[in-house]
């Protein structure tokens, strides 16, 4: 017989608001509609990013949901009150019981679970604890310094699981890669956490740091996809992730492309990264933001505001004919976030615009995927360059990755991030970048050494 599911309350009513946990949770966005089917749409990572329930296939059902999550997490709920606030409105709208529903993957249709009080109970669960967890992790990244090593804790319960036994009291550095895969939980209703040492709360124990903790993974095929899978043996598929450290890797990527901003202007463009990459993520469109980086109101830190939000295509923003006669304007300052569906580096397209416009100064662009591209001070010619370069940077890419099996928007956001390389070191252009995600991956198959040849060889064609 299976052991009971311990729904021991993660937080209390009287306690102190988890701010850490709610700015976790509150940045997310939603999971696209094609990411809602399966739990294995939205996988890992991802779930640091996108809000999801598996066939919560409409978005204001999926915002309910959201909600009661919300709430439950500022409000300390325990699970009770949990399920009495959100059963009645799931039964109200239909999404109750097992049903038929239509895989949009494959075409089968077949009988499914909806709501349920087991399903009521893994939501929230898992979506608190792994709020609390994030939490907790940006705690540790604020101490490290004086507590720098983590020590694994699976509490005695009911609900602990032999998976897990193997790292219980394992002692490793809280920057060990890890972390990164077995930060707790480590599966649905997992109770394990951490403790946080000091080196000499280390001495004092007695206890001893690991090395070379277990890394070992096992492979995994999705039977939908084909898609295949590498997981740490032990951890339920889906939770081999660190969403704290996610999260505050767009903050430290966000570093990298921020220069030339003073605090409020930076706070200001993170604030609307998130906003743009939450809304591409919930409708699949691109979203742009300005941002007039010289406010007639002053603010301390210096003056900024948020100008407009405008809501496009996949893969285009028209803007308004009053922003279009702000960015005509050369007394302007007028920085632009938008993002990309693709999570394409930025375009021709938004290197004319940057050329075209005297008010515009700076364009940030930020993929689904977490990647962040940044262009500021173009140089006459930059668009007319950009589109002829961009041609070139295709055909080389094409002919360069035939063999390593990868798709025709892969190859076009390596090509994209080639082109403005050579650009900026041509000095036609100002560019910055963090690639994250699976850009980061698809350049790592395709070479880094490979990459800078490629980027030396179109600056060649530049300057020749």
């Amino acid at each position: 017989m299976a052991d009971p599911i311990d729904l021991t309350p993660l937080a209390t009513a009287t306690a102190l608001q988890p701010r850490e946990a709610i700015e976790f949770f509150r940045a997310k966005g939603y999971a696209p509609p094609e990411g809602r089917y399966s739990w294995r749409d939205w996988w890992g990572a991802s779930h640091a990013r996108g809000f999801v329930v598996a066939k919560a296939m409409q978005d204001d059902l999926l915002a309910t949901i959201r909600e009661a999550v919300d709430e439950a997490i500022a409000g300390g709920w325990t699970m009770e009150q949990f399920r009495a606030a959100l059963e009645p409105k799931l039964k109200a709208a239909g999404w109750w019981g097992r049903k038929s529903m239509t895989d949009p993957l494959t075409g089968e249709t077949r009988i499914v679970q909806l709501g349920s009080k087991r399903r009521l109970a893994v939501i929230f669960d898992t979506n608190l604890r792994t709020a609390y967890a994030a939490g907790r992790w940006m705690r540790i990244q604020r101490t490290k310094e004086v507590f720098p090593y983590l020590e694994y804790i699976q509490l005695q319960r009911a609900s602990r699981r032999a998976a897990h036994q193997p790292f219980h009291g394992l002692v490793v550095p809280v920057d060990h890669i890890w972390w990164a895969m077995h930060f707790p939980p480590n599966g649905y209703f997992c109770a394990c956490t951490t403790r946080q040492l000091s080196a000499r709360a280390l001495e004092r124990r007695g206890l001893t740091v690991a090395t070379e903790p277990p890394m070992e993974t096992r492979s995994l095929t999705d039977p939908r996809t084909g898609r295949s899978l590498e997981v740490p043996k032990g951890i339920t598929p889906g939770f081999e992730t660190n969403p704290g450290a996610t999260f505050l890797a767009e903050q430290g990527r966000h570093d990298v492309i921020a220069e030339g901003l003073d605090p409020v202007a930076r706070g200001i463009e993170l604030g609307l990264i998130h906003e743009a990459r939450a809304r591409g993520l919930r409708t699949g469109r691109e979203h742009l933001a300005a941002i007039d980086l010289d406010a007639d109101t002053p603010v301390r830190g210096g003056n900024a505001a948020p100008v407009e939000w405008v809501e496009g295509a996949r893969d285009r923003v028209d803007l308004s004919p009053e922003m279009l006669d702000i960015l005509r304007d050369p007394a302007r300052r007028i920085g632009v976030v938008h993002n990309h569906p693709d999570s394409a580096a930025l375009s021709s397209v938004d290197l004319e615009q940057l050329e075209k416009r005297p008010g515009l100064v700076r364009v940030v662009a930020v993929g689904h995927d977490g990647s962040l591209f940044r262009a500021t001070d173009p140089r006459p010619g930059l668009g007319h360059t950009a589109n002829r370069l961009w041609q070139l940077a295709t055909l080389r890419i094409n002919e360069q990755a035939a063999g390593l099996d990868m798709n025709a928007p892969a190859m076009q956001r390596l090509a994209s991030h080639a082109a403005t390389s050579a650009l900026d070191r041509a000095g036609y252009v100002n560019y910055a970048h963090a690639i994250a995600g699976g850009s980061r991956v698809n350049l790592m198959r395709f070479g880094e050494d490979r990459m800078e040849q490629l980027i030396a060889g179109l600056l060649e064609w530049l300057v020749s």
